[in-house]
Protein backbone atom coordinates (compact mmCIF):
# COMPACT_ATOMS: atom_id res chain seq x y z
CA UNK A 1 0.00 0.00 0.00
CA UNK A 2 1.18 2.85 -1.26
CA UNK A 3 1.29 7.03 1.61
CA UNK A 4 -1.33 8.78 1.32
CA UNK A 5 0.08 12.47 0.84
CA UNK A 6 -3.55 14.00 1.63
CA UNK A 7 -2.22 12.80 5.34
CA UNK A 8 0.50 15.53 4.62
CA UNK A 9 -2.03 18.04 4.51
CA UNK A 10 -4.00 16.84 7.62
CA UNK A 11 -0.94 17.09 9.56
CA UNK A 12 -0.51 20.46 8.30
CA UNK A 13 -3.53 20.96 9.91
CA UNK A 14 -3.35 19.48 13.23
CA UNK A 15 0.34 21.71 13.47
CA UNK A 16 -1.93 24.72 13.56
CA UNK A 17 -3.09 24.21 16.80
CA UNK A 18 0.98 24.57 18.18
CA UNK A 19 2.10 28.17 18.55
CA UNK A 20 5.84 27.12 18.26
CA UNK A 21 7.59 28.20 15.41
CA UNK A 22 9.02 24.93 14.45
CA UNK A 23 5.19 23.70 14.28
CA UNK A 24 4.23 26.51 11.45
CA UNK A 25 7.36 25.71 9.76
CA UNK A 26 6.24 22.65 9.21
CA UNK A 27 2.71 23.00 8.70
CA UNK A 28 4.00 24.83 5.76
CA UNK A 29 6.36 22.42 4.71
CA UNK A 30 3.55 19.34 5.09
CA UNK A 31 1.01 21.38 3.46
CA UNK A 32 3.15 22.00 0.31
CA UNK A 33 4.51 18.29 0.01
CA UNK A 34 1.50 16.60 0.38
CA UNK A 35 -0.33 19.18 -2.10
CA UNK A 36 2.85 18.97 -4.36
CA UNK A 37 3.28 15.19 -4.61
CA UNK A 38 -0.93 14.67 -5.31
CA UNK A 39 -0.45 17.02 -7.89
CA UNK A 40 2.75 15.61 -9.28
CA UNK A 41 1.32 11.93 -9.24
CA UNK A 42 -2.19 13.19 -11.40
CA UNK A 43 0.41 14.59 -14.10
CA UNK A 44 2.34 11.12 -14.31
CA UNK A 45 5.23 12.25 -12.71
CA UNK A 46 5.15 9.80 -9.85
CA UNK A 47 8.75 8.00 -10.00
CA UNK A 48 10.59 11.49 -11.47
CA UNK A 49 13.39 12.04 -9.84
CA UNK A 50 15.30 15.08 -11.62
CA UNK A 51 15.82 18.05 -9.87
CA UNK A 52 13.77 20.23 -11.48
CA UNK A 53 10.55 18.30 -10.72
CA UNK A 54 9.01 21.41 -8.68
CA UNK A 55 9.20 23.83 -11.61
CA UNK A 56 8.10 20.83 -14.04
CA UNK A 57 4.77 20.18 -12.07
CA UNK A 58 4.29 23.63 -11.76
CA UNK A 59 4.47 24.34 -15.28
CA UNK A 60 2.71 21.90 -16.24
CA UNK A 61 0.05 23.31 -14.31
CA UNK A 62 0.50 26.95 -15.49
CA UNK A 63 0.98 26.23 -18.94
CA UNK A 64 -2.17 23.89 -19.12
CA UNK A 65 -4.59 25.30 -21.92
CA UNK A 66 -7.17 24.10 -18.76
CA UNK A 67 -8.37 26.99 -16.71
CA UNK A 68 -9.01 24.91 -13.51
CA UNK A 69 -5.03 23.94 -13.64
CA UNK A 70 -3.83 27.24 -14.13
CA UNK A 71 -5.36 28.03 -11.35
CA UNK A 72 -3.77 24.82 -9.66
CA UNK A 73 -0.31 25.58 -10.93
CA UNK A 74 -1.05 29.42 -9.84
CA UNK A 75 -1.45 28.58 -6.54
CA UNK A 76 1.16 25.37 -6.09
CA UNK A 77 3.80 28.08 -7.30
CA UNK A 78 2.90 30.20 -4.58
CA UNK A 79 2.63 27.16 -1.95
CA UNK A 80 6.14 26.59 -2.79
CA UNK A 81 7.35 29.89 -2.22
CA UNK A 82 6.13 29.72 1.26
CA UNK A 83 7.52 26.57 1.89
CA UNK A 84 11.22 28.00 0.54
CA UNK A 85 10.46 30.68 3.57
CA UNK A 86 9.59 28.73 5.87
CA UNK A 87 12.53 26.14 5.17
CA UNK A 88 15.60 27.94 4.27
CA UNK A 89 14.59 31.31 5.62
CA UNK A 90 15.62 31.48 9.74
CA UNK A 91 15.77 34.77 9.89
CA UNK A 92 12.51 35.66 9.22
CA UNK A 93 9.87 34.75 11.71
CA UNK A 94 6.74 32.68 9.88
CA UNK A 95 3.64 33.53 11.18
CA UNK A 96 0.61 31.73 11.85
CA UNK A 97 -1.86 33.65 9.29
CA UNK A 98 1.03 32.64 6.82
CA UNK A 99 0.99 28.62 7.83
CA UNK A 100 -2.60 28.99 7.73
CA UNK A 101 -2.95 30.46 4.31
CA UNK A 102 -0.88 27.71 3.36
CA UNK A 103 -3.07 25.27 4.85
CA UNK A 104 -5.72 26.92 2.86
CA UNK A 105 -3.62 26.66 -0.23
CA UNK A 106 -3.13 23.09 -0.23
CA UNK A 107 -6.72 22.27 0.47
CA UNK A 108 -7.67 24.72 -2.26
CA UNK A 109 -5.27 22.60 -4.87
CA UNK A 110 -6.77 19.15 -3.43
CA UNK A 111 -10.33 20.11 -4.35
CA UNK A 112 -8.91 20.90 -7.75
CA UNK A 113 -6.99 18.49 -8.89
CA UNK A 114 -9.11 15.65 -10.77
CA UNK A 115 -8.36 12.25 -9.90
CA UNK A 116 -8.74 10.22 -13.10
Amino acid sequence: MSFNWRDYVDLAEELLNREEEACLRSSISRAYYGAFCIARNRKGYKNYTGADIHWKVIDEYKNSSDRNEQDIGRILDKLRRSRNKADYNEDRPISKPLAERAVTSANQILANVRIP
